[in-house]
């Protein structure tokens, strides 16, 4: 069941209704068994993967306070490592890794075997780490371990936040689901209207967008060098404005019952450099891997031990591993672990100059010699530095999207031949923009706009504040662009392929 089906909109009021008339006691039983269903509306046959999943982890979690230091409890949580990562790599990565060794086993040639290929569980890529982010808590000793089963099972099988995140701690989710609800309107309204916003994101520019870029990537060589460099930056956006409007829905359908998940994206795009990049987006995948993978490599056994070059060598280390780490996360191909790669170089080389003493005094320098004020030198290195991100950005952009190294090689070259091109036809600079309809751009840059506001105060308490009229007329104007511009037949987010 997908979020923009009319099965959802059908399935999310019935939730809502059965929840507030079910007695507080009894409301976890609501979500679990609604939450089964949400899923098995999909596949029911793979309901077992989830069971597992939260059987094995309630079980190891009982388990560590009651074990000794030492062997016993590590032997514990590489019970929870193995099995959840364990079916993890099976069903993402063991195709990868098998298509890969008969490719080479063939000499490279991949069209001599038939390639393996398995069904990719929905969810499991953000359950796994969910349920493995807890056991990891309990045995560190920052949580102790739920012991009631049904609540531990809605932790890790709550609908809204089970096929594409955020992924939440125990300790921000798990109380809301013990504590007593009532209905609001307010609350709901504001949801409600959060939602709208996603699927805003979604069917009039993610899916309008899925049927433009890819057409471009694919044949690179048959488009004008902008063409295709628009097609780059617009799949960028394409993958913002899926995920974060999955987030969006997720979010506010879960403010509806009183339950208040994490934000997830926070304009990622308006960064000024690829670290604060990967802050902003999918921000509870990003602190997960910082706080089980970076800081853990980065600290080498201890707060505060060794010289500085040599911790400056293990976060260098860490930050090389984590980053590689989530991109292989996001997409099981090498090209995105070759993304990753690349996406950690350019922090790494970040961070060196930000901290370099010599770096910062030559700008300064500079500016002095240029006569140039503290603001615009800032300004100029903000500039410099969001150049660094968008061309990492539109890189990662034609990797990802286009089917093969040799199209991407070849989108790469295109892109290269802009300079050259635009003194040579300088008046078919506006044909690049071509290819996006016009209601399409203006809806990208109203989205702009509206994120904008909402960043320095919510949108929807400005609205609220303006009255009932002012609110309702935006939120039902909102409803008839959706329906007039959007798409819907779209099989579903992309965050269901990772």
């Amino acid at each position: 069941m997908s979020f923009h089906s009319l099965d959802y909109l059908l399935f999310l009021p019935l939730v809502v209704v059965l929840y507030f008339f079910t007695p507080q006691r009894w409301r976890w039983v609501v979500l679990l068994v609604l939450s089964n269903l949400f899923y098995a509306a999909w596949r029911w046959d793979f309901l077992w993967l989830l069971w597992v999943s939260t059987l094995i982890d309630y079980v190891v979690g009982q388990m560590l306070p009651r074990a000794r230091p030492g062997w016993r409890r590590k032997a514990l949580l590489a019970v929870s490592l193995c099995g959840n990562l364990g079916l993890l790599f099976t069903f993402k990565y063991f195709a990868l890794v098998a298509n890969t060794g008969l490719t080479l086993f063939h000499g490279g040639d991949s069209q001599a075997f038939e390639p393996i290929s398995l069904l990719l569980p929905l969810g499991i890529s953000f359950y796994t780490f969910q349920t493995l982010g807890y056991v990891i808590d309990v045995y560190r000793g920052r949580k102790e371990p739920e012991r009631h089963l049904g609540y531990f099972a809605v932790y890790v099988m709550y609908f809204p936040q089970l096929l594409a995140g955020p992924i939440e701690r125990p300790g921000t989710l798990l109380p809301q689901f013990r504590q007593h609800k009532v209905f609001e309107v307010g609350r709901a309204a504001a949801g409600g209207a959060l939602m709208l916003v996603g699927y805003f994101k979604k069917l009039v520019i993610a899916d309008r967008l899925a049927d433009i870029v890819p057409p471009v990537l694919n044949q690179p060589l048959d488009h004008s060098p902008l063409v295709v460099l628009t097609a780059a930056v617009g799949e960028i956006y394409r993958y913002y404005a899926d995920l974060s409007g999955y987030a969006d829905i997720a979010i506010g359908s879960s403010l509806i019952l009183g339950i208040h998940l994490t934000r997830n994206f926070d304009r990622p795009l308006a960064s000024v450099s690829v670290a604060e990049f990967w802050r902003r987006w999918h921000i509870t995948v990003s602190t997960w891997f910082r706080d089980y993978v970076y800081l853990p490599i980065a600290r080498g056994g201890g707060k505060g031990r060794g010289r500085r070059d040599d911790k400056a060598v293990r976060r260098a280390v860490a930050t090389l591993i984590t980053i590689a780490i989530v991109a292989l996360w996001h997409g099981a191909a090498w090209t995105w672990l070759a993304a990753g790669v690349i996406a950690g170089l350019v922090m790494i080389g970040e961070g060196i100059v930000r901290r370099s003493r010599s770096a910062v005094a030559f700008s300064h320098g500079l500016s002095r010699t240029l006569g140039l004020s503290r603001g615009v030198e800032v300004g100029l290195q903000d500039s410099l530095n969001r150049l660094v991100l968008w061309s990492f950005l539109i890189l990662l952009g034609s990797m990802v999207a286009t089917p093969s190294w040799q199209l991407a090689i070849q989108a790469w070259g295109r892109m290269a031949e802009l300079p050259a091109w635009a003194i040579h036809d300088p008046g078919a600079l506006l044909s690049g923009f071509s290819i996006m309809p016009r209601y399409l751009m203006i809806a990208i840059v109203g989205l702009e706009i509206f994120q904008w506001f909402d960043c320095r105060q919510s949108v929807f308490e400005r609205l609220k504040a303006r009255g009932p009229v002012v609110a309702w007329g935006f939120y039902y104007a909102l409803i008839a662009v959706i329906l007039m511009f959007g798409t819907f037949d779209k099989p579903g987010f992309l965050y269901f392929n990772f």
